[in-house]
C-alpha cells in the first residue's frame, strides 16, 4: 500500500507540509546561477511531488521537468496554476534517463526514502548520467545526528487543518533505530466531514544520512566542490538544523 501522503491524501500534501517555497527557490536559483546555470537552463526536479518547486523555478525562468514516482502527487501538480509551463513525468528516482539532458538537478528530501545502499548509489549515478558536464546538483537530506536528537525530544508530530473536504488531522510518531540510522514512522490521517470519519494508517521506514556517506557517493558519482549548508539560504551552517543542503558540480 502506498504511503497516504503520496496516494489517497496527496491532495492534502501541501496543506500539511507548509514550506517557504518562493524563498527556497530563490536560494536554489542562486546556487544554480553562481555555478553557471542561470535562468533559461534545463532543470530536473527529481522527486517533485506536487510540483511546487518545479512551478516556482519555472516562474523564475528555468526550463523545468518534474519527475516523481507517485501518479497521485503528479495529478495534483498538473492541476496547479501554470502547470503547462512544466513537463511532469512519472518515473523512479533510481531509474533516470540514460543520457545527459539537464544543466541542473534538484532533489529535495526524497533521498531519505531510499533505505538500501544500492538504491542510494543508483540515484547518485543517475544524477551524474542526466547532467551535462559542469552541471549542478542541489539536494537536501536529513542529517542523522541532528534528526536523532530532535526526534528523541519530539517523537510525535500532530497537525490539524481545515480543508474543502473536511477537518484533517495528521499524526506522526517516530521511533529511532540507531544502528541502521533509520526512523520507523507510524502515520495516521483522519478526515472528518459531515459526521463521517475516514482513517488511513501507514507505517514505513526512512533512513537518514551522514556527511561521510554523502561525500563518498558524490565522489563515486563524479561530483566535485561540494558545499554544505543547514538550509537553502546559503548562510546557515550544517550543524544548525537537522538538514544537510548540498550543492556540487558534475566533473
Amino acid at each position: 500500500m502506498p504511503r497516504p501522503f503520496y496516494g489517497a491524501f496527496a491532495w492534502a500534501y501541501d496543506l500539511l507540509s507548509d514550506r517557504p517555497v518562493a524563498a527556497e527557490c530563490a536560494a536554489i536559483a542562486a546556487h544554480f546561477t553562481d555555478r553557471g546555470r542561470p535562468p533559461g537552463a534545463r532543470v530536473l526536479d527529481a522527486g517533485c511531488g506536487t510540483g511546487r518547486y518545479s512551478l516556482e523555478l519555472s516562474r523564475l525562468g528555468y526550463r523545468v521537468t518534474g519527475l516523481d514516482a507517485s501518479p497521485d502527487l503528479l495529478a495534483v501538480a498538473r492541476r496547479q496554476p501554470g502547470a503547462g509551463s512544466v513537463t511532469f513525468l512519472t518515473a523512479d528516482l533510481r531509474r533516470l534517463p540514460p543520457s545527459p539532458q539537464y544543466d541542473a538537478v534538484l532533489c529535495r528530501g526524497v533521498l531519505n526514502d531510499l533505505v538500501d545502499d544500492r538504491g542510494r548509489r543508483e540515484a547518485f549515478l543517475g544524477f551524474r548520467r542526466v547532467l551535462v558536464t559542469g552541471g549542478v546538483l542541489v539536494l537536501d537530506v536529513r542529517d542523522w545526528e541532528a534528526t536523532a536528537c530532535r526526534k528523541a525530544r519530539e517523537p510525535v508530530h500532530e497537525r490539524r487543518v481545515e480543508t474543502g473536504r473536511g477537518t484533517l488531522t495528521f499524526r506522526s510518531e517516530t521511533q529511532l533505530d540507531h544502528p541502521t540510522r533509520q526512523m520507523r514512522i507510524t502515520e495516521r490521517h483522519t478526515l472528518t466531514a459531515a459526521g463521517a470519519t475516514t482513517v488511513a494508517d501507514h507505517s514505513f521506514v526512512m533512513r537518514c544520512w551522514t556527511r561521510d556517506e554523502l561525500d563518498a557517493l558524490l565522489v563515486a558519482g563524479g561530483f566535485t566542490a561540494p558545499e554544505y549548508r543547514g538550509a537553502y539560504d546559503g548562510a546557515t551552517p550544517p550543524a544548525a538544523t537537522d538538514r544537510l543542503v548540498v550543492a556540487a558540480r558534475r566533473s
